[in-house]
């Protein structure tokens, strides 16, 4: 009997009279009105995903593919944790669970000076350049970004240590980086099931919450850069079918062919359902560092 009762609480804390549901449907687009004229599509980048990755109405989570071949996901989710905390004064707290947090420090360092990494990685900068690092470190420092560098985290322990962060600070978005290093104490079943069962998880926890979350998740780099034009989404892309079959993947990074002034990169948004899909041009130079939003860089040039 005690069971029945709380599962009729349960149920009339649930449900909503539709006239309540109303009335939000209509505030929305309100908002919508007034805000109609700031509406950003995906061709402007960094501040498209800004949009894309949180959402004033509700918690969103969000997943990128990333091939290992190009240095690992730290870069791209550095390059992005950056752009969200800097330009767009984001509170992002970050579970780097590849490198420890002075090397996730040293990576954003090189992402937000845009200097050499292999000289800042060994100690080499000229001097005159130290002043644009200078720079960068105040930036980085004066930002609402906390790291967790543990290595291998479990689902519940990223909830404890995201619990403990939420308790202290108003958080846009929590960014794990990355899949392949979230520990399961029972294994059940081939790696796939695994990690979908990863992604349900963390797809509650955001929920559980009330915060944004956005996986990180890397994949062979043996594939055809072809394969994404006759992919609709990224279940039927044939490196991810391979490798980690992550069908909750939202967006996809593509190498393209590098040249003299760096490598471009195109990100693929294959699902998104508040809006526009298509893709987010980026590039990256050959000495490193962060992932530049192609569109801004040709404004700015």
């Amino acid at each position: 009997m005690e069971n029945n009762k709380k599962a009729k609480s349960k149920a009339h804390n649930t449900f909503v009279p539709i006239r309540d549901a109303l009335d939000q449907a209509f505030s929305d687009l309100d908002r919508l009105n007034v805000e109609g004229n700031d509406q950003i599509d995906i061709h402007s980048g960094y501040a498209f995903l800004n949009k894309l990755f949180i959402s004033p109405e509700r918690p969103l989570f969000s997943i990128i593919s990333v091939p290992t071949g190009i240095g690992g996901s730290s870069y791209l989710a550095g390059s992005i944790v950056a752009e969200l905390a800097i330009q767009f004064k984001r509170t992002i707290g970050i579970f780097s669970m590849q490198i420890s947090s002075p090397q996730y420090s040293r990576i954003m360092l090189n992402i937000v000076s845009n200097l050499d990494a292999f000289l800042i990685r060994t100690g080499r900068l000229p001097s005159e350049q130290w002043p644009d690092l200078s720079k960068a470190a105040g930036e980085i420092a004066n930002s609402n970004i906390y790291i967790d560098g543990t290595r291998s985290h479990s689902i519940k322990s990223i909830r404890k240590s995201a619990r403990k962060l939420l308790k202290d600070s108003e958080v846009d978005l929590l960014v794990i980086d990355n899949l392949q290093f979230i520990s399961r104490k029972h294994k059940q079943g081939s790696q796939a099931y695994e990690y979908q069962q990863i992604c349900h998880s963390l797809r509650e926890l955001s929920e559980e919450l009330d915060v944004s979350i956005l996986l990180m998740s890397e994949f062979s780099d043996e594939y055809d850069p072809d394969d994404y034009r006759i992919a609709s989404d990224c279940i039927e892309f044939p490196a991810l079918q391979g490798y980690t079959r992550i069908a909750d993947a939202d967006l996809c990074l593509i190498p393209g062919e590098s040249d003299k002034d760096g490598r471009p990169f195109n990100l693929h948004l294959y699902q998104n359902h508040e809006g526009s899909t298509g893709t987010i041009e980026l590039k990256r130079e050959n000495s490193g560092g962060g992932f530049r939003d192609l569109k801004q860089l040709s404004l700015l040039s």
